[in-house]
Order: C-alpha cells, then sequence, then structure tokens
C-alpha cells in the first residue's frame, strides 16, 4: 500500500529570466517523531527490543560527539556521513546589535574568530534511493492554486500542540513552527510575536545563533 506524501505550493522568492513567477513544492509534514515516539512505535510491532535500541541511540549519539569532535567525519554504511559545519562567529556592535563579520583578508581570521554552526549530513546513495523508490502518493494539502498556505489552527488546538511540543523539547523556534505545525514564516512569527509580548506573556525569546529561541516563562 502507498504512503501518501502531503504537499504544499510556495512562491520562489526570484523570478525567472522573463520575469514570471515560479513556484515549488513542500511536504506537509504531522510534526515529528521524538525517540520516546519511535520507541514505542518499535515495541508495538515488535521491530526490537526498545531498551536495547534506546541505548543504541544513546550509544550512537555520544560517538557521533566525539568523532566530529576529533576532526573526523563520521560515515554510517548503507545510511550516510556526518560532519561539522562551521562558520564565523557572531560580534556585538556599540549598539549591541548581532553581526556576523565579513573577511576580506585572509590572514586575519583566527580560531577566536570561527564556531561550530551545526552538523551536516549526506546520505549514502543507497539510503536516499531508498526513500525515493518508495510507492509514493501525492496529495495536494490545499485549495487548489493556493500559495503558502498555513495550517489554520484555533487558539485551543495550537496551545495544545505548543505545550505539547514544549513539554518534550523545552523550546521552541519560528523554523520549528514552519517545518513542524505547517505554518507559513508569516503565521509562525505572528504566534510567537503574540505569545511572547505582554505582561502575562507565555513565551520569552533569546537569540542563539541565528535563531531566536523560545522557552516558557
Amino acid at each position: 500500500m502507498a504512503n501518501t506524501i502531503r504537499f504544499s505550493v510556495h512562491r520562489n522568492p526570484q523570478k525567472d529570466e522573463q520575469g514570471r513567477d515560479t513556484y515549488q513544492v513542500r511536504q506537509m509534514t504531522w510534526g515529528t517523531v521524538s525517540k520516546a515516539q519511535l520507541l514505542a512505535h518499535m515495541k508495538r510491532y515488535n521491530v526490537a527490543r526498545p531498551e536495547l535500541l534506546e541505548m543504541a541511540l544513546t550509544v550512537l549519539t555520544n560517538e557521533i560527539v566525539e568523532q566530529l569532535g576529533e576532526n573526523r567525519r563520521l560515515h554510517l554504511d548503507g545510511l550516510g556521513t556526518f560532519y561539522l559545519k562551521l562558520g564565523f562567529r557572531e560580534r556585538t556592535d556599540e549598539q549591541g546589535n548581532r553581526y556576523k563579520p565579513v573577511f576580506t583578508d585572509p590572514s586575519r581570521i583566527t580560531g577566536n574568530d570561527v564556531c561550530v554552526e551545526g552538523i551536516g549530513f549526506t546520505p549514502d546513495k543507497e539510503f536516499t534511493e531508498s526513500v525515493r523508490h518508495q510507492p509514493y502518493s501525492f496529495e495536494h494539502g490545499q485549495a487548489r492554486g493556493d500559495v503558502g498556505h498555513s495550517a489554520d489552527y484555533t487558539d485551543e488546538e495550537f496551545m495544545g500542540l505548543l505545550n505539547r511540543y514544549l513539554d518534550e523539547h523545552g523550546y521552541v523556534t519560528e523554523r520549528r513552527l514552519v517545518s513542524d505545525f505547517g505554518l507559513t514564516r508569516y503565521r509562525a512569527s505572528k504566534w510567537l510575536e503574540r505569545l511572547s509580548t505582554g505582561p502575562d506573556a507565555l513565551l520569552r525569546g533569546e537569540r542563539v545563533g541565528k535563531a531566536v529561541v523560545y522557552r516558557r516563562r
């Protein structure tokens, strides 16, 4: 039986050479599966003993951190390669604004200017092919012709989802609201502005790297 992949349509930021709008499609997800949910799923279908899998995941996570910190990439056959993504450390100007430095002279770059921005992952070809060639069908998750559609929640629905997400992850970002809640960036920013403004605000935001991270007050 084919899995049905839901998608939404979004306008590209740049027009084509003839000045016409062009479009792309993105998957509309139902959320993110946590480790606890994954273990419960595997237990339900007797795929593996959850306690053994949880131990293996913990060991693997620690190994990835250790190997990357030892200036190595880590390749898992059939899955892919993990590696560090480096960038320049943010600085603060006289007004307290954060910015990324731009260098025009490579000799001026020192270790104090560099930071770890994240982890990169390059999937192996066989892993990519195994995902691509599943028997999918595709379903438009919007009304035909709609662009940049945002999921429509009542206040009660959204707060229920958000509180469960915060209970599990401890924080949320605009990017997570877009990817995990199906919101447009505009709607995500409006929700975050609403929930982090005023004396009774639920959330407080703090800048971490390029992103603003929101946690409960």
